[in-house]
């Protein structure tokens, strides 16, 4: 009986660890995100970050574009630092395409300049906004795509929990004896949520590519199920996905004929 008990409330335990790490994640992304709140130090702290963002923005935008090498090369020298310099400006542009535009406001952190970078990307682009239209568009969208799209914010909630369980992994400091022990425990991790925070990042922009990606090949799925016409051209896209936005968030004053597609 007593093995039974200990089975019954160890089990008892993991499965409480799992729903409050799945209760706990969503508020910690918006967290990460740059949802802190509009008190006065807060909104001071986040002015801070926010300069500093845009002031990465614009140094990264530099060495996508940056050619020019240093001044006492040339010739061959000059050709080989370019093909090396080529991995830092590939990175530093995959790494710019992530922050908002100019004209786009920034966000206090990398994880929310990401978030709402594809977002308004996408509202620029198309005229979606994208919190309206996420939910029908995932409705909408094939099995196989939505699956693809499924995965890779499981990934993300996944990371995200690992970044709170290595968060939560110092409190074992208590448990060991000698102070060599617990230093080189606490050492380890901050490594471990340094590296978990950078893995959530890596993921987090991968999502967002991947729903970049699925809104330039499927958002004419979205005008379909909605039932209205697609934009003849790119140039009348814009007005026609305000419109379709505005219709899905119950904002129209105006009647809208709808015609339903036979197949999607």
């Amino acid at each position: 009986m007593g093995v039974a008990l200990a089975a019954a409330a160890a089990t008892a335990v993991m499965v409480l660890c799992a729903m409050g790490l799945s209760a706990v994640a969503s508020p910690l992304l918006e967290m990460l995100a740059g949802k802190w709140g509009t008190s006065a130090p807060v909104v001071a702290f986040a002015r801070l970050r926010t300069a500093r963002h845009a002031v990465r923005r614009e140094r990264l935008a530099g060495r996508a574009g940056d050619l020019s090498g240093p001044g006492d090369l040339a010739g061959d020298r000059l050709a080989v630092w370019r093909t090396q310099n080529a991995w830092r400006r590939t990175g530093a542009r995959r790494t710019w395409s992530h922050y908002p535009r100019r004209r786009d406001e920034l966000r206090p952190t990398a994880v929310g300049n990401a978030l709402h970078g594809v977002a308004a990307g996408i509202e620029r682009n198309y005229g979606l906004s994208l919190p309206v239209c996420w939910g029908p568009f995932v409705e909408c969208l094939e099995s196989t795509a939505r699956e693809r799209l499924v995965a890779s914010a499981t990934r993300v909630s996944g990371r995200t929990q690992a970044l709170i369980c290595a968060a939560v992994a110092p409190l074992w400091a208590l448990v060991l004896t000698g102070a060599v022990a617990r230093l080189c425990w606490l050492v380890a991790c901050v490594l471990c949520v340094w590296g978990a925070y950078r893995a959530l990042r890596s993921g987090v922009e991968q999502y967002c590519e991947h729903v970049r990606d699925v809104f330039a090949v499927h958002r004419v799925r979205l005008y379909h199920a909605a039932g209205f016409a697609p934009p003849a051209s790119t140039e009348a896209e814009v007005a026609c996905g305000r419109l379709l936005s505005k219709a899905l968030a119950m904002e129209l004053t105006d009647d809208v004929a709808h015609a339903w597609p036979e197949t999607l």
